[in-house]
């Protein structure tokens, strides 16, 4: 099964080629704004270097957030046209499962991924690494920094990932001190979401286009003026 992954979410931007547990060609980029060029550019170059061709994909993955309004609409709005040109189903992953995924390594318990929301909050959730499967110990959802390290475990180590953690790191480092952990790795996710998705479509449980729905822990700039309860 060849599926394409697609990730958005954050300006940490990528796009994947996987084939069962094989990453064909993973193209990463850095948008400093909105993704609606680099993201055709990786696109056509993961294609290039793969030797591969939209007609011979079985399915697609694309992280439907949480991360950035305006990059989850981008990338979604790709998924969906080319999941109607190719008549292929999709599946939907969220990037916070995808980053966690990053860090189930040996010697690893707990994994936090950490994504930046703004107005002073993360989209944030853990996981407990048990026989090599992620178990959802705090439930994802959009927090306060320092509520939600509030709710973590007290006597491990944790790993953190995303790009809530540089912003936040002086207040994980104060309330955690040692037991907080921070690799090397990078915050693109298309290989990860590509994986994931394969799981997921090889159980015949993809969407259609028109079924896709990105993953929102609160409403966005536009929703809450419209409703009248801005920030």
């Amino acid at each position: 099964m060849l599926v394409l992954a697609v990730d958005t979410t954050t300006r940490f931007g990528s796009v994947a080629l996987v084939s069962e547990e094989k990453l064909i060609a993973e193209v990463n980029y850095a948008s400093p704004s909105s993704h609606s060029r680099q993201v055709f550019q990786a696109l056509d170059e993961v294609f290039k270097v793969a030797a591969e061709d939209l007609k011979h994909l079985d399915g697609l993955a694309v992280a439907a957030g949480p991360g950035s309004f305006t990059g989850i609409r981008i990338g979604l709005s790709l998924v969906k046209a080319l999941a109607l040109a190719s008549k292929k189903p999709v599946a939907r992953i969220s990037a916070l499962e995808a980053l966690a995924w990053k860090l189930a390594l040996p010697g690893v318990d707990l994994i936090v991924p950490m994504v930046d929301a703004r107005k002073g909050e993360i989209f944030a959730c853990a996981f407990k690494l048990v026989n090599s499967q992620l178990e959802e110990i705090i439930r994802p959802g959009a927090y306060d920094p320092e509520v939600f390290l509030g709710l973590l475990p007290g006597d491990h180590s944790i790993h953190f990932i995303g790009t809530g953690v540089n912003q936040f790191w002086p207040l994980i480092n104060a309330g955690l001190g040692q037991r907080a952990k921070v690799t090397g790795r990078s915050c693109h996710i298309a290989a990860e979401v590509g994986k994931l998705g394969l799981e997921i479509l090889n159980k015949g449980k993809g969407f259609l286009p028109e079924e896709l729905e990105p993953i929102y822990y609160r409403k966005s700039q536009a929703e809450e003026k419209k409703s009248g309860k801005t920030e």
